[in-house]
């Protein structure tokens, strides 16, 4: 059985030798008054080219375009959704790293693709079909702060509608697999699941493209018979940060796809093809009647830019190992 290899959203924007195009750099320069937005265009679609090449090179099946234009995880698209407002930093999580909150100022709405023209020119330079990439509604909500709504379940419908129509949008431009980032289901408690449903419902329902529910750093028990019963086509678990989540493979249904979290992206130590294999038949053991993937434990964007590489080509080998050994 060939398992396919896939990353789990944004990849490292610098280079990974002098001389190359460097989007930092030149987004830097624009804000001082030395470069134009042309310059930083040209500079993304190049960081863009190169990350999918490094990609296609390494034998990654569905490759990313690495989120180049996009300052975070949710800025980005927040930044396109009416009845959104960015202010300052605030920590992500429990990292070291900090994004620009959005605040919800008004009745949210979508007005218009923000990723579909994006997406298109990176399935241009690529050879193989790119996954396109966006936060989920549900931690797209969590990370943001709510100045409109009186209470979450009706921002969260909201929030799902509108991703659900960018959802269509990059369909029509051409997205075969649409990727929902969520780790924010991972800190859901049971009494979230309601809630949950409302935001993840619409991103699913008619939907031409499959999906991949990815759910990074810890893992969903507590909302699992919530996310079990959606249609996702693929379900993303963190299982080196979160080894509890491999508990919930029995409880996936049948016919639907996992993708195994197993390369590290919190940590620079580079993995053991062979090991990362033999987790994979770990669980086909447990299920042999799903389909799998392989893929970082989340995105590998914070991660120096040449582990990041080495891993992109550690998780290309574990998947021929793992495809050699089921086969």
């Amino acid at each position: 059985m060939t398992i396919q290899t896939t990353l789990s959203g944004s990849f490292p924007k610098l280079p990974l030798t002098p001389g190359q195009s460097n989007v930092r750099v030149t987004r830097n320069r624009l804000d001082q008054g030395k470069a134009t937005g042309r310059d930083l265009s040209e500079a993304i679609r190049e960081a863009t080219r190169r990350i999918i090449a490094l990609q296609e090179s390494a034998g990654i099946d569905i490759p990313v375009g690495g989120q180049v234009a996009w300052d975070d995880s949710q800025t980005f698209v927040a930044r396109g959704i009416r009845g959104f407002e960015i202010a300052g930093l605030i920590r992500y999580l429990d990292t070291n790293t900090y994004y620009r909150q959005p605040e919800i100022t008004g009745p949210i709405s979508w007005t218009g693709p923000i990723t579909a023209e994006d997406y298109r020119s990176a399935q241009e330079m690529a050879h193989r079909p790119v996954k396109a990439v966006l936060p989920g509604p549900y931690s797209l909500y969590r990370f943001s702060k709510d100045r409109h709504y009186r209470e979450a379940a009706p921002a969260l419908r909201a929030l799902g509608e509108a991703l659900a129509l960018e959802s269509g949008a990059l369909e029509e431009a051409g997205a075969g697999w649409i990727h929902f980032e969520e780790p924010w289901l991972g800190r859901a408690a049971a009494a979230d699941a309601p809630s949950i449903r409302a935001a993840l419902e619409p991103l699913f329902h008619g939907r031409r493209a499959r999906t991949t529910l990815h759910v990074p750093f810890r893992s969903p028990a507590a909302v699992f018979d919530t996310i079990r019963g959606l249609g996702w086509t693929a379900l993303g678990l963190d299982l080196v940060e979160s080894p509890e989540a491999w508990d919930l493979l029995p409880e996936v249904p049948k016919g639907r796809t996992v993708a195994l979290g197993l390369i590290d992206a919190r940590n620079t130590r580079l993995e053991d093809p062979a090991r990362v294999a033999q987790a994979v038949d770990r669980a086909r053991s447990i299920r042999p009647d799903l389909d799998w993937q392989l893929c970082p434990t989340a995105s590998l964007e914070y991660l120096p830019v040449d582990r990041a590489a080495m891993k992109v080509a550690r998780l290309a080998e574990a998947a021929r190992l793992a495809s050699r050994n089921g086969g």
